[in-house]
């Protein structure tokens, strides 16, 4: 899930960030029987534990108009059906990945967030990473690149759907005391169309660095 790799920030705050994809393989087991009653199995899990955001390419995410149960129901039109969310707290997600794991389902789990945390709790659950990706930074004309405040936010959406001019907006209106952090927290995540915008990190993020005082 190399897409949510390269979230910035310090560490205080990426403890508060995690993300989850649920995927069958593809050319192993996409077409198996059974399978997207399986994944709706997984979909009632997230729900009932609370993620900070969840989204899917057939409707977009929930601060786009769209809620838990819209996604559920057109996960059925996905050619491969899979689920991608984010959460801010490790305890919420893993309490999903204990979940799945009693039911034994066969399926691709892949958790992001800081290293030693996540392979720390996956040990706690019996369970032994199959692999692990590192992001190593970013290569190339750097200097192009927007300040760290705003790529602390646009790294939100490893697909590249954030604006950075939409940050900057969302910046101003908050320091100018005309529109609430968390009102540009979801302006901000709506156009991270698989929802792994973490709408609560982003919120507080905005409170800690230009919400006035």
């Amino acid at each position: 899930m190399t897409h949510t790799l390269h979230r910035r920030g310090e560490r205080q705050s990426l403890q508060k960030d995690y993300c989850l994809l649920i995927t069958p393989a593809i050319g192993f087991n996409e077409k198996e029987p059974g399978l997207l009653d399986k994944m709706l199995s997984i979909m009632d899990m997230i729900e009932e534990a609370g993620p900070a955001n969840i989204g899917s390419y057939e409707v977009s995410n929930i601060f786009d108009g769209f809620t838990i149960k819209d996604i559920r129901n057109n996960l059925h039109k996905a050619k491969v059906p899979r689920i991608r969310c984010a959460f801010s707290s490790k305890e919420k997600i893993f309490e999903v990945v204990r979940k799945i794991k009693e039911k034994n389902y066969g399926i691709s789990v892949v958790v992001t967030g800081l290293d030693n945390e996540v392979c720390d709790e996956a040990r706690k659950l019996g369970l032994e990473p199959h692999s692990v990706n590192y992001a190593c930074g970013i290569w190339g004309k750097t200097e192009d690149l927007p300040g760290e405040e705003i790529l602390e936010l646009l790294t939100q959406c490893g697909h590249g759907m954030i604006a950075s001019q939409l940050i900057e907006q969302q910046i101003e209106l908050v320091k100018a005391g005309k529109m609430e952090a968390r009102k540009a927290a979801e302006n901000i995540a709506r156009p991270c169309t698989c929802g792994v915008a973490n709408v609560d990190r982003i919120e507080s993020i905005l409170l800690e660095k230009y919400a006035p005082r």
